[in-house]
């Protein structure tokens, strides 16, 4: 696995027309944190995101990944890799194919593209289900796989959209647990977009709370939720009063 790289976003905005997602937004992202942008829909958490990958094209400011500059790096080159919110699992593939298919594309033998993808089902252990294809798998297995598909890639930084919300309340759960797990054993920095309060309160090494495309607050789990900085963050974080004064 690669070494994990600190995370710069400067003055970054992301305009649609006239609508403004992004507004100038300011963060650093330390190598090997467990990061969670959470805040309701539209508050610009997941455009933030696909920025960081290459997926949205930056209107304003800047993104660097360790010293370089990424603005203008395409997505397969910034040492980023992306988990997308629905798995996006190739149907017609199983799951040794599915974790493979990105060094396939690459060139790399059969031989040792299979040895490595098996080595990350074992990770997220996949192993005995290295046949089947996704329909025949649950929920948690399709996240599992598409796990080691986005780390077979040995990326710097993995970012993750929404990657528990298809899931049922129990294994959600579970699965915070096993990504925390994952991060920890990797070393690697993980960005997690999040509307889910407690997902990113029981996850992250620290908080970014977005609201209307601006940064509210970035704090451990503990100081966001113990010490907002104003009434936004004290609602969306569970409804503690905020003292005036």
């Amino acid at each position: 696995m690669n070494d994990s790289k600190d995370v710069y976003l400067k003055q970054l905005v992301k305009q649609y027309g006239d609508t403004i997602a992004v507004n100038g937004i300011n963060l650093e992202i330390p190598a090997g944190s467990y990061c969670c942008l959470v805040g309701p829909s539209g508050c610009g958490k997941t455009s933030t995101l696909r920025m960081i990958s290459g997926h949205e094209d930056v209107t304003e400011g800047s993104i660097t990944i360790g010293d370089q500059e990424v603005n203008q790096v395409p997505p397969a080159q910034r040492g980023t890799a992306m988990m997308f919110q629905n798995y996006a699992l190739f149907p017609h593939l199983n799951c040794l194919d599915n974790v493979a298919f990105s060094m396939k594309m690459k060139g790399v033998s059969k031989n040792e593209r299979y040895a490595s993808a098996r080595k990350y089902l074992e990770l997220v252990h996949m192993e005995t289900f290295e046949r089947r294809f996704p329909a025949q798998l649950s929920g948690g297995q399709e996240q599992r796989v598409a796990l080691a598909r986005a780390l077979v890639s040995h990326p710097n930084v993995l970012l993750l959209d929404e990657p528990l919300s298809a899931l049922d309340p129990f294994l959600r759960v579970k699965m915070r647990s096993e990504l925390k797990r994952f991060q920890r054993e990797l070393g690697i920095s993980f960005i997690h977009v999040t509307h889910s309060q407690q997902e990113a309160l029981a996850l992250a090494d620290f908080v970014v709370v977005m609201n209307d495309g601006n940064i509210e607050q970035v704090g451990t789990s503990q100081e966001v939720f113990n010490a907002p900085v104003n009434q936004f963050v004290a609602q969306f974080v569970g409804g503690h009063n905020v003292l005036e004064g």
